[in-house]
């Protein structure tokens, strides 16, 4: 952006060189001539003047004013204090969400222990159930995904009427507060019952957040976001295993994953601020004053911006529209519906598969549980900082498409490799399915976070991360087809991966996006 030097400098060397025009008229005038030395004197002062014309010119040309939201988080960058504590704490909670999402790989497995050491109580012990074909143990898991099945999309709505904030530090609350009384559950159905209400959260703490996150920070820092949210992801992954080494029974375990929850609540009640481009959707205006305010204390530096012209570039979308309007502008555009609907599938697949190896890796490559769970959350580590490259190099789809190709591969040789037989060979194909798979499943949030405009992005990912759940209901119980013949299961995943990455042939490439403001991606219109 190129701008005038100051009006008022202009003026005033036009007006210093008329008196000298006056100046050498008069001595004209009276002389005819002037001499040499006063010749050369002037030549040299307007000269001067004019180096000095030139180089406030250039000074404020260099200064770039924000007049879109994208312009604004570019000038403010990936590395400046105020959005680094959003993408943070944004990505803390992943940790605390995956927690009591894991948990049942040892309050509730889905085999029993074999070793010498079986001394920690689980779901099944305490309350007395036996297993049979479904073991209703797994409930425990199920049941926590139903929850979010349910309610989870009611977070959503909400987070797109009323704002990301409130609706996240909500979901902390409820989240705690409800593992807590499943902690103290009397009996299996109250427990039930516990985790049903923290599952509804599930959806507010690991995709609300993210879509947060991407709203505040610009957009070349969405590859790096996603390395740290992933490796929040595994860091809580893994401390399931020392809560479980430490804790005697599941209660206890169930207690330590709801109480962080609570008390992080607390604090993001006082420190959270709104989502920038929430802001700039809703055209408010003196919240967004306020969050550039205080981005620049945060910062210790000024922002050069507009915001009346910020709000000005935003969508001029009704904010009184109801629930039931928005959801009609929604469902009367095709192409939000056609990839509402792909995304979906997409993370029915992913989450199912997910759930599926996570669940029981407590028996994959190692007599001891604790080092079988632990590495196996350490594995998807590569794939968040692999993530970054692949969608600046490949881009956003066809990274996709390459992440499903190789989790159907690995699939379809899991299903030909006698575990048994090849129990080498076979833990290698189970560690790249579950490299494939957690790249994958990061990629949904990345992915579908840039496919949807911002007044409809809870939404619609709230509908895709809400309708996932089915897949996670039923993962614990897919391995049950294997009475048919074995590794059954292993073959349906492989053949939904390869449907998957048929289906993203039909989403567009979002890699270009970020070249366009972010006010003109604001709506459907």
């Amino acid at each position: 952006m190129v701008s005038l030097p100051p009006t008022s400098l202009v003026t005033d060397v036009l007006l210093e060189e008329d008196e000298e025009h006056e100046d050498l008229s008069t001595k004209k005038g009276s002389s005819g001539k002037l001499s040499d030395e006063e010749l050369l004197a002037k030549t040299i002062e307007k000269a001067l003047k004019t180096k000095k014309l030139a180089q406030s010119s250039n000074m404020t040309s260099s200064i770039k004013v924000a007049l879109t939201a994208e312009d604004l988080l570019d000038q403010i960058g990936i590395w400046h204090p105020y959005p680094l504590f959003i993408t943070f704490s944004m990505a803390f909670l992943w940790w605390l969400s995956v927690m009591p999402t894991m948990s049942p790989s040892y309050m509730a497995p889905a085999s029993p222990c074999t070793s010498d050491n079986c001394s920690f109580v689980t779901v099944q012990n305490e309350f007395n159930i036996t297993k049979a074909l479904i073991d209703p143990g797994e409930m425990t898991s199920s049941v926590f995904f139903l929850g979010n099945g349910v309610l989870g999309q009611i977070y959503a709505v909400a987070a797109d009427r009323i704002g990301r904030r409130p609706v996240l530090i909500a979901s902390l609350f409820i989240s705690g507060l409800s593992g807590i009384g499943a902690a103290y559950a009397p009996t299996f159905e109250l427990m039930l019952v516990g985790r049903f209400f923290q599952g509804s959260c599930f959806t507010a703490l690991t995709m609300i957040n993210w879509v947060m996150c991407c709203e505040s920070i610009s957009f070349s820092g969405h590859g790096y976001a996603s390395v740290l949210f992933g490796l929040c992801w595994v860091i809580g992954y893994c401390s399931v295993s020392p809560l479980a080494i430490y804790f005697s029974t599941w209660r206890y375990v169930q207690l330590a994953t709801s109480i962080p929850c609570v008390l992080f609540g607390f604090v993001m009640l006082f420190t959270l601020p709104e989502s920038f481009s929430f802001l700039v959707a809703k055209r408010k205006r003196d919240d967004l004053v306020q969050w550039i305010e205080t981005a620049e204390r945060v910062g210790n530096e000024e922002i050069d911006y507009d915001a009346d012209q910020i709000v000005d570039m935003s969508s001029r979308e009704d904010d009184n529209k109801s629930l039931l309007q928005t959801l009609k502008i929604v469902l009367q555009s095709k192409l939000m519906v056609t990839y509402t609907a792909v995304e979906s599938f997409l993370w029915i697949i992913d989450l199912m598969i997910y759930s599926a190896l996570s669940l029981s890796s407590t028996g994959v490559g190692s007599h001891n549980m604790h080092l079988s769970y632990i590495f196996s959350g350490l594995v998807e580590i590569p794939s968040y900082f692999l993530i970054p490259a692949a969608i600046d190099w490949l881009g956003r789809k066809p990274s996709v498409m390459v992440c499903h190709l190789i989790l159907a591969f690995s699939l379809l040789s899991m299903y030909l490799f006698d575990h048994e037989a090849d129990p080498e060979i076979f833990l290698i194909i189970w560690l790249i399915a579950k490299f494939a798979v957690a790249s994958a499943f990061m990629l949904c949030f990345v992915y579908g976070a840039e496919l949807f405009p911002t007044n409809c992005r809870s939404i619609c990912l709230g509908t895709c991360a809400t309708i996932s759940n089915l897949g996670a209901v039923f993962a614990p119980h897919v391995p049950a087809m294997d009475i048919f013949f074995p590794g059954l299961h292993y073959l349906f995943y492989a053949l939904c991966s390869f449907i998957c990455t048929i289906l993203t042939t039909i989403l567009p490439e979002t890699k270009e996006n970020h070249s366009v403001p972010r006010s003109q991606q604001q709506s459907l219109a």
